[in-house]
């Protein structure tokens, strides 16, 4: 790995992180929410949507994790030439 190489996968990294950190916070906001609407409301019908949205919540807040793991095992070519 080239110096020039080492020097944009740490640049990609640091937006990757900061992305996946705002993606984060947004997501967690959000589904606080949607999950404080759903203990709300007494339509059972409404209830049930919510209970898949925050499904939906959860499996964004997943892809997010992988997305960081990902990321860090991008780094390891880098630290066996360190």
């Amino acid at each position: 790995m080239t110096a020039e190489e080492r020097k944009q996968l740490e640049t990609l990294v640091a937006k990757v992180f900061t992305l996946a950190y705002e993606l984060g916070t947004n997501t967690d906001e959000l589904f606080k929410e949607v999950r404080k609407l759903r203990f709300q409301t007494e339509d059972r019908d409404l209830e049930a949507a919510l209970i898949n949205l925050e499904h939906a919540f959860f499996m964004v807040t997943q892809s997010i994790n992988i997305l960081k793991e990902q990321t860090r095992n991008a780094t390891i070519p880098a630290k066996k030439l360190a």
